[in-house]
């Protein structure tokens, strides 16, 4: 059978997504050594995927070779399948590709319970986004009630569930945004004590307005100038999970230099410790119950900003990179309109 997958031509420069990646037909062979045939539903933009492109070496994920598949994590059907925990029909979550089918590895996929009307749910409060929200905020940052917890990039898709875990942990909750309808949102939506607009407000007058005894837990997304300015307005005993480097993804050459208030790690005996998806990977069903529970009720809510279309993926990555994107961003295979359509759609 014929499919259409986006492939990895050259190592893109800034933004310049479009000479990287081209989106090429080719033959797609049955699958075979317990693999499965799956037919991609929706795609997950991610912005870790960023890094995966470059040529970096020393990265928790190898570069992608060039000329090879962009993976990605994507909702889809099983078609055809090698492997008997697997049948056709099954409704499956996976790091798959950026393609319409694809063969891949079943230990690469979970099968799923059917029935979220809601289907960008399985991408986001129950997908990795949700576990990393999760374990950053529980298990890294351990929040204790009346802590103020701080979370960059508060729109996206991990740090909007991170702090609404944190509220349910009894936080105080102030979320980084670039736009004031980000922000409004985080506030007025989602339960946020308070929102500051990085780009048009002072954030260093800020924090100190909002946070006299300093910051307790600062979930941290994007490291770089901001993360910079939280190590001044730490907490004794603070602590940092560190997830994400978006200020970094798109930087050529070398890596920029460290924040210049490290000392304050010291003098705020704080302690900030990294940690990626693949850490905990096996206790996934695990969090995902708990995440799934709190869903129902109703106390997690999410925005989708979807693009419709395979052969508009890289309109759809380019999005979050902008600060385009609200919530999680998605792209909705089943589409495939010439022009680029985007909806935002709450989920509650």
């Amino acid at each position: 059978m014929k499919r259409k997958v986006w492939k990895l031509m050259n190592r893109p420069e800034g933004l310049n997504f479009e000479d990287a990646l081209s989106l090429v037909e080719e033959e797609l062979a049955p699958p075979t050594d317990n693999k499965i045939l799956i037919k991609t539903k929706i795609i997950s933009m991610d912005a870790g995927t960023r890094m995966w492109m470059s040529d970096r070496q020393d990265s928790y994920q190898p570069p992608i070779d060039l000329g090879s598949s962009m993976v990605g994590v994507c909702l889809a059907e099983v078609v055809e399948s090698d492997n008997p925990d697997f049948s056709e029909g099954d409704l499956v979550r996976g790091f798959g590709e950026w393609a319409d089918y694809a063969v891949v590895e079943a230990d690469s996929f979970l099968k799923l319970e059917a029935g979220l009307e809601d289907e960008a749910a399985y991408l986001s409060v129950l997908g990795l986004n949700g576990w990393t929200a999760y374990v950053g905020v529980m298990e890294v940052g351990k929040p204790k009630e009346g802590e103020t917890f701080l979370v960059s990039a508060a729109a996206g898709a991990t740090g909007s569930l991170a702090g609404q875990i944190a509220k349910k942990a009894g936080c105080k909750v102030i979320g980084l945004a670039g736009s004031e309808e980000k922000c409004n949102w985080l506030v007025n939506d989602l339960g946020f004590d308070h929102a500051i607009n990085y780009k048009t407000d002072d954030l260093d007058e800020s924090l100190k307005s909002l946070c006299p005894d300093g910051v307790d837990i600062y979930f941290d997304n994007v490291a770089g100038d901001i993360l910079d300015t939280v190590l001044q307005n730490l907490a004794l005993y603070a602590r940092i999970p560190l997830c994400g480097l978006l200020a970094q993804y798109n930087e050529k050459g070398s890596r920029l230099p460290g924040p210049d208030n490290f000392d304050q790690l010291l003098m705020k005996r704080a302690s900030i410790t990294g940690f990626f998806c693949p850490d905990f990977l096996e206790d996934g069903p695990k969090i995902e119950k708990i995440m799934h529970e709190w869903y129902l009720e109703g106390s997690l809510k999410f925005k989708a900003d979807v693009t419709n279309g395979l052969e508009n993926v890289l309109v759809s990555y380019k999005r979050m990179f902008n600060g385009d994107n609200v919530g999680k961003t998605l792209v909705d295979r089943k589409s495939t309109r010439l022009n680029s359509s985007h909806r935002c759609i709450s989920y509650a």
